[in-house]
Order: structure tokens, then C-alpha cells, then sequence
């Protein structure tokens, strides 16, 4: 049976080609898009920073997940990456919720953290949670369409690969020391 995955997202912030690469063996289609009505058509619709409200209506006909960049609660506005460099955290990132009933926010299904130093611009912040978004999303997205718990051990396994942001705890940096 094949599953449909709507992106609404913008160009800037696209995960479109970590979707389409990860769920490229799998029965699961891709579809990008600016219509939440084409989108709440689709088994899973992934709003990427998206900070409206849904009405019951359209939450009734498909899961909503929401990537939103600060870990949330922290800076839960419409320009969070900005209000944290603004307000100098060392430490932020990338959650991913599902959108509740009234249409907000709902239940958080994972969280990664970004770390930030003094020499860190907005840039180089803003192109890091990109790369945490092009990682993660896609096996939020897997475990949401099979009804299923989030871990962080597929992700972090061989299978699925670090982000390069731990300390060590896995094989990231010996391949880092390889190369």
C-alpha cells in the first residue's frame, strides 16, 4: 500500500531532497506543495516552520507534522532562529510536533540540539539546523506514517548515520578523524 507525503515548505528551508532520497526504496510518495488543501489530501503533511493555525476541519483529514527551529518551548515565534542568535543561547536546534487538535502546537516526537559559540553567525546557524532538519524529518516522517514511537537509535545507528554534532558516542568521529 502506498503512502503519500506532502512537504509545504519553503525553498530556503526545503528538506525536499533528504525526503525524496530517504524514502526512495520505500512505497511512500513525495509530493511538494504550497496548498494545505492539496497537501491534507496526502497521509502525512510536513509543514516545515509553520506558525498559523489549522482549523478542525483540515486537521480531521490527515497528521500534521511541524518542524519548527529552536527547541520548544524556547522561542516559539515566527522568527526563532533569529530571537536565539539575537539573544545569544549556546545551545538550540530543531523540533518536530505534531499539531494538536485546536490547531497549535501539540506533542513534540524529537528534538536535536545545535550548539552555538561566539564565532557562530546566523548563517552558518541558520545552514546547521538545515542540515538537523534534512537528517531528522525524514525518519520522524517514517515512524508518524507507521504509527510507531520515534527513536534515536535508527537514526543514530550505521543504518541512518550521526549527525556530527555528538560527543563521540558513535562512529562519526572516527570517520571524521579518516577523512
Amino acid at each position: 500500500m502506498s503512502k503519500t507525503i506532502a512537504l509545504v515548505c519553503g525553498a530556503k528551508n526545503s528538506a525536499e531532497k533528504a525526503f525524496r532520497d530517504y524514502f526512495k526504496d520505500r512505497d511512500v510518495e513525495i509530493v511538494k506543495t504550497d496548498s494545505l488543501l492539496e497537501a491534507s489530501e496526502c497521509d502525512l503533511c510536513v509543514l516545515n516552520g509553520y506558525s498559523g493555525h489549522l482549523s478542525q476541519q483540515m486537521l480531521e483529514c490527515t497528521q500534521f507534522l511541524n518542524i519548527h527551529y529552536s527547541l520548544l518551548p524556547a522561542f516559539d515565534c515566527r522568527n526563532p532562529v533569529e530571537e536565539a542568535f539575537k539573544t545569544g543561547v549556546k545551545v538550540t536546534g530543531v523540533t518536530l510536533s505534531l499539531l494538536d487538535d485546536d490547531g497549535t502546537r501539540g506533542r513534540i516526537i524529537a528534538q536535536y540540539p545545535v550548539f552555538v559559540d561566539f564565532f557562530t553567525t546566523i548563517d552558518e546557524l541558520e545552514d546547521e539546523l538545515g542540515k538537523v532538519v534534512q537528517k531528522l524529518a525524514p525518519f520522524v516522517a517514517k515512524s508518524v506514517l507507521e504509527d510507531k514511537v520515534f527513536s534515536y537509535a535508527e537514526l543514530l545507528s550505521n543504518q541512518g548515520g550521526c549527525l556530527g554534532s555528538c560527543s563521540g558516542g558513535c562512529s562519526c568521529s572516527d570517520e571524521q578523524d579518516r577523512a
